[in-house]
């Protein structure tokens, strides 16, 4: 099975389960499994108290297994203090639920450490597209983080090096909005890490088991 941690895009393949990443004002019914969350572009200040009941009543559901994708943009339009305010309503839902958050975050990586340790957070943080430096990567890895790759691994050589020598309990992977495929991105990241795809899969079976709760069916 080839486990997609992050998507926009439903693949509908019997080989494929992923995350589909769910915005409380347009729910899709037909996700398997799904995060749900404020993304920091789409804020909206009109909205804000209805989203957040959205995302509570929907987190009820057995296949929601993340708060996400939410965060901070430092390149978004939406006002910075608006988006830690939001950011942060909504890992308090995440904490009360102890659901895992799939991060979104555009050169913020400091303040949401921060704010995780302000917060005194446990539960597990997943920045999604990972594509930064390995000193980054170790301060993420040390605070119960984990980074999750999608379609910059095919084409960063220095995340290619960064993702090899990674252990095998310390990432995800993904596709997001691209249209590079979760197979293809399996494949490169197996030939990266010089294993078989069947090896990548179950050790993503694992983590999935261990983040998430969420056992995968052979």
């Amino acid at each position: 099975m080839f486990l997609n941690l992050h998507t926009h895009h439903l693949a509908h393949q019997t080989d494929v389960l992923e995350l589909y990443n769910q915005f409380p004002s347009e729910l899709n019914n037909k996700a398997k499994l799904f995060s749900i969350g404020i993304h920091p572009a789409y804020i909206k200040t009109s909205s804000i108290e209805e989203e957040i009941e959205v995302i509570n009543q929907t987190i009820s559901n057995k296949n929601c297994l993340a708060i996400g994708e939410i965060g901070l943009d430092k390149l978004c339009k939406t006002d910075f203090e608006l988006q830690i305010n939001i950011f942060e309503k909504q890992l308090e839902i995440a904490t009360l639920h102890q659901l895992p958050v799939v991060i979104h975050s555009v050169r913020a990586y400091q303040e949401i450490l921060q704010i995780r340790k302000q917060m005194k957070l446990t539960i597990p943080f997943i920045f999604h597209g990972f594509n930064k430096n390995e000193q980054l990567l170790n301060q993420i890895i040390a605070q119960n983080c984990f980074p999750s790759f999608g379609k910059n691994l095919l084409f960063n050589k220095n995340l290619q090096i960064i993702f090899a020598n990674l252990s095998a309990n310390q990432f995800f992977l993904e596709n997001d909005a691209s249209e590079i495929s979760i197979e293809e991105i399996y494949n490169f990241a197996a030939d990266l890490r010089k294993i078989t795809i069947e090896e990548l899969q179950l050790q993503q079976a694992e983590n999935w088991k261990t983040v998430f709760g969420y056992e995968v069916q052979s």
